[in-house]
């Protein structure tokens, strides 16, 4: 097999090499091609006009099996095709070469049979597998024992900005901006805003209950797209991201697009932030479930605009320098060899 170039990032000190080593060759029902470096890498199972929003689970998993005996590693992202694609290898005794990424923890739920069910066939197919990646440190730690596999067999790869453009957004039309539909705080947040004397825009889904009463200085979209969405977060002057406290990992797409547009933000100490914001450099952290303590971050940003742009200077300079797509896929590729058995 030819040798190929494997992409490896090392933050500390903050500097990119070229790493020469007989990596693995990767199939992967991943779409990632905003990122040339995994373009080149990889072989994903979607054609050029597809992507895993647009292919139902059975037909990914059936490409991954057609083809996974012309490769090293198979790469399944997401938790449903995961499961099947590690199943059916099982189940039909073939070896699955099978790294796994973005398969969420949900709440630990020992009472449920269903719950006890799918951890019990995450075990087996964790056992099988040659390893996880994960999109936060915490989660190491959470995974390993949930599915009963040693932590060697797990490795972080930092996330990165969806924003195809970061540019620092000067706008400033003094209102906070909250956005996002997975694991949200809305009852903090809401009892923080009660103190505030601006204006809280905040972004919802069309299902979302919202607690009750709603502030009088609380603004509720539902459903807007995603460029309303983020024309908004360019209009704010504080983004804050209040988190339930969870074991899953969430809330870093709304997190790195802020970071992208220079925006300070405040947001949940919980394992989809801790990676990412250090805390009064480029960005705010706040105690889970604490509406005084995000009422009062949220309140220094606004009084202080010298460190709300110091913040948002930051974390822009971060965005650019570690959290850009090219960066995610060399921190992937790095860790896939190193989980692949003949690396």
């Amino acid at each position: 097999m030819p040798a190929r170039i494997v992409f490896a990032w090392f933050p500390r000190p903050i500097c990119s090499i070229l790493l020469p080593v007989n990596g693995p060759s990767i199939l992967t029902n991943m779409a990632f091609r905003q990122s040339p470096v995994w373009v080149e890498a990889t072989t994903t199972i979607c054609h050029a006009d597809e992507s895993p929003d647009t292919l139902g689970c059975a037909r990914q998993v059936w490409r991954l099996l057609r083809r996974r005996g012309e490769f090293d590693v198979v790469l399944t992202m997401g938790s449903r095709v995961s499961l099947a694609y590690g199943l059916l290898c099982a189940l039909l005794h073939l070896p699955a070469k099978h790294i796994m990424t973005e398969v969420f923890l949900d709440a630990s739920r020992p009472a449920s049979l269903t719950w006890r069910l799918k951890t019990a066939l995450f075990r087996l197919i964790a056992r099988r597998a040659m390893g996880i990646l994960t999109n936060s440190s915490g989660e190491v730690e959470l995974i390993a024992p949930r599915f009963q596999i040693p932590t060697a067999k797990l490795r972080f790869v930092p996330m990165y900005s969806t924003l195809p453009e970061p540019a620092v957004a000067t706008t400033n039309e003094g209102f906070v901006f909250s956005m996002g539909r997975t694991l949200r705080d809305l009852p903090t947040l809401f009892q923080a805003a009660a103190d505030l004397t601006v204006p809280v825009v905040v972004v919802v889904d069309q299902r979302d209950s919202l607690p009750s009463p709603i502030p009088t200085n609380v603004q509720i979209h539902r459903n807007l797209s995603l460029a309303a969405g983020r024309e908004l977060m360019r209009r704010s002057t504080v983004v804050a991201i209040p988190l339930l406290p969870t074991e899953r990992s969430t809330g870093q797409v709304v997190l790195f697009e802020a970071m992208a547009m220079g925006k300070p933000v405040v947001a949940t100490r919980a394992v989809g932030t801790s990676d990412y914001i250090r805390d009064n450099e480029n960005g705010l952290l706040v105690n889970p479930g604490d509406p005084a303590g995000l009422a009062a971050a949220i309140h220094r940003l606004i009084q202080d605009p010298a460190l709300a742009a110091r913040l948002g200077s930051t974390a822009h300079s971060d965005t650019l320098a570690r959290w850009q797509p090219d960066h995610h896929a060399r921190h992937k590729l790095a860790a896939i060899a190193e989980l692949w058995p003949a690396g």
